[in-house]
């Protein structure tokens, strides 16, 4: 690795995002470290050759000591309801611990007044850290195509099920919010970078795109009928619940699909470029994630 490489922290890398963006910075000879909550994924990580150390988003005295001696912080809470307390006290550690530049994944329907409970609490985190005194970069993705992934049992049947109705969003791959967070990692603005601090990255992936529709594509794909049943939301609640979703995630859901996304309230009526700009790619279509994962929908 070059010695003056600027030393990343890496969060959430247990994730699709996170795996995907610990290998980019390994390829690009970034220095990094990785933290982990639990002994056996830090084992995991050194067996590959990848420093790791154990730590946890609400422990303050691990964070400081996993940041020790990183330039900069890439921050991907994950969504509980502790995602606000969590994003805020690591931009803290990060200050207390001399980071200077925090890559934060937020959410393209951030909003303090959202009745989704991490849109509000991205929007509030992302002001905290607006506010920190830190060089700072939001990235703020649209719906990740892995959330079709919990419905794959189905979606095999022949049944896409939604609350959105005809309501469109744009979808993302994680590989490319991955792609675009390793490009700010390393060219950052503390190095004289591409001039990035305080910038929002809204990166949207295919055009907007209605549950209806993805079922066509998903149908296309797999060379078979796939049709959207559409559910009233406290139906879908109950069904999010027996799968498995907390209330917390399962109101959420309902809210974010019921609510904003079929009232068009997720900030992405349109295609951003940001995304492109980015990468030096166009983001990858529905169809060619579909596929990729051809085994989980078959």
């Amino acid at each position: 690795m070059p010695e003056d490489a600027p030393a990343v922290l890496v969060t959430g890398a247990t994730g699709d995002v996170g795996q995907t963006l610990t290998q980019l910075l390994r390829d690009a000879g970034v220095a990094f470290r990785v933290m982990c909550r639990r002994p056996q994924q830090v084992d995991e990580f050194a067996a590959r050759g990848v420093e790791a150390v154990r730590g946890d988003l609400s422990d303050s005295g691990s964070l400081r000591e996993a940041m020790a001696g990183c330039d900069q912080l890439f921050l991907l809470p994950p969504p509980t309801p502790a995602l606000r307390e969590q994003a805020e006290g690591a931009v803290d550690a990060a200050r207390e611990a001399g980071v200077r530049h925090v890559v934060k994944v937020s959410a393209s329907d951030a909003d303090e007044h959202s009745s989704v409970p991490w849109a509000a609490d991205h929007a509030r985190s992302d002001a905290h850290l607006q506010d920190s005194g830190l060089a700072w970069t939001l990235l703020k993705p649209a719906s990740f195509m892995t959330n079709l992934l919990p419905t794959a049992p189905l979606i095999r049947r022949g049944i896409l099920p939604g609350t959105s109705g005809r309501g469109a969003t744009s979808w993302i791959a994680s590989r490319d919010v991955a792609e675009a967070a390793a490009r700010v990692l390393r060219d950052p603005p503390t190095h004289g970078g591409a001039g990035r601090d305080g910038r929002s990255y809204l990166l949207t992936g295919t055009e907007p795109t209605s549950f209806p529709q993805v079922a066509g594509i998903l149908g296309d794909e797999l060379g078979r009928r796939v049709r959207y049943l559409h559910l009233p939301g406290p139906v879908m609640y109950l069904g999010l619940r027996a799968g498995g979703a907390s209330h917390w995630q399962a109101r959420g859901l309902v809210n974010q699909f019921a609510r904003v996304v079929r009232g068009g309230l997720d900030g992405v009526r349109t295609t951003s470029p940001d995304l492109a700009d980015l990468i030096g790619r166009p983001a990858t279509d529905l169809a060619t994630y579909v596929r990729d994962h051809r085994e989980a929908f078959s």
